[in-house]
C-alpha cells in the first residue's frame, strides 16, 4: 500500500503519551495511527493479521482453537468469582 506524509496537530501532552505508546509497543506513531484508523468501522475478523500488534497475533493464535463465549457471559462476574475464591470470601 502507498503512503503519503500527513500533518496532525494534537496537544504536547497528548504526543507525549503517543510517543511512549509507541516506544513500548516497538512502533511508530505513524504505525499506531494507522492501526487505529485500519480498525475503525471494521471487525476483527476482517483485519489481516500481519497488521495487528505482535502480542495481539500471539493472543488470537492462542485462542483460535476454543469455543465461543456465549452471549451471557460477563468477565465483571468471572473475575468477582475469581477474587472471592482466591481471597476465601463467601
Amino acid at each position: 500500500m502507498a503512503t503519503k506524509k500527513l500533518t496532525l496537530s494534537i496537544p504536547s501532552e497528548l504526543l507525549v503519551k503517543a510517543r511512549k505508546l509507541a516506544k513500548h509497543r516497538k512502533t511508530s506513531i505513524s504505525a499506531l495511527f494507522s492501526n487505529y484508523i485500519a480498525m475503525q468501522d471494521t471487525s476483527w475478523e476482517e483485519i489481516p493479521m500481519e497488521a495487528l500488534p505482535p502480542l495481539t497475533r500471539r493472543a488470537l493464535e492462542l485462542t483460535k482453537d476454543m469455543p465461543p463465549l456465549p452471549a451471557t457471559w460477563d468477565y465483571r462476574e468471572e473475575l468477582t468469582d475469581a477474587l472471592m475464591e482466591k481471597h476465601d470470601i463467601k
